[in-house]
């Protein structure tokens, strides 16, 4: 426990600053933060055979697409076509292979765009990127209250043994309702507040999934923790897990909240 409250603390010493003073410098951290993410999905046991000209290229473009603004568009022609040329290259399917390339795709581009839209959001509203957070963190640590005081059905035993229906549910009505009044104060008092409950309800539910859907990952490759950064806590991965399908779904709801 003394670990975790050590660590917890760094971390905020180190981001709420950060986060505070938005521009390059949060733009700096979010594309150190999406470089080591990167780096926890390429160790995952069973996808470590490829040359390390490969990962050199991957991290280069995990740079360009979660730092830069323009010609966005060309680096994702980029990102989909440097590691399927770099299949040619290897020309050893043992080492690297198309489909290993396709995997690789796929993840570079989920870290790439999610960190970028990190900043996006932050850039748009300091509120807007708390708001977003309070959705996760809220929903999570009222979760895990209520599925310790009154769980008793699981939610996905195969998955996190320890979640449980009762806990899901407590959550997300705790997390929609204390993160729609900060909106509702913070951001816009002046939104439809049947909509904005309903639309963080989505979030909130969306962010539970992102955790079960990370959480399978690591069973997948039975492992604990995506690393371990954060004492504690686990990695990068493991303590955004959540808010990376909130912002995926924030994106879709963009031009309504």
């Amino acid at each position: 426990m003394k670990k975790r409250v050590i660590s917890a603390a760094v971390a905020l010493i180190i981001f709420i600053p950060l986060i505070y003073l938005g521009g390059t410098w949060f733009k700096i951290a979010a594309t150190i933060l999406a470089v080591l993410a990167m780096k926890e999905f390429l160790g995952l046991p069973g996808v470590e055979k490829r040359p390390n000209y490969v990962d050199l290229i991957l991290y280069a473009l995990v740079i360009l697409l979660t730092f830069m603004d323009k010609n966005r568009t060309s680096y994702y022609f980029l990102t989909i076509l440097l590691p399927m040329l770099a299949v040619i290259y290897c020309n050893d399917n043992k080492k690297y292979n198309a489909d290993d390339a396709f995997k690789l795709i796929g993840m570079t581009i989920l870290i790439g765009t999610i960190f970028h839209q990190f900043t996006e959001i932050r850039e748009d509203s300091l509120m807007k990127f708390i708001y977003l957070f309070l959705i996760t963190t809220l929903t999570d640590t009222y979760a895990h209250l209520g599925g310790t005081l009154i769980g008793k059905h699981k939610l996905a035993p195969k998955i996190s043994p320890n979640k449980t229906w009762e806990g899901s549910i407590i959550g997300g009505i705790f997390g929609t309702l204390c993160a729609a009044v900060f909106y509702f104060i913070f951001v816009d008092g002046t939104v439809n507040v049947l909509g904005l409950l309903v639309i963080t309800l989505f979030l909130s539910c969306l962010g539970q999934l992102g955790d079960l859907f990370f959480s399978a990952v690591k069973r997948n490759h039975n492992i604990k923790d995506f690393s371990n950064i954060m004492p504690g806590h686990g990695g990068v991965l493991d303590r955004l897990d959540s808010i990376i399908f909130v912002v995926i779904g924030y994106i879709l709801l963009a031009g309504i909240i």
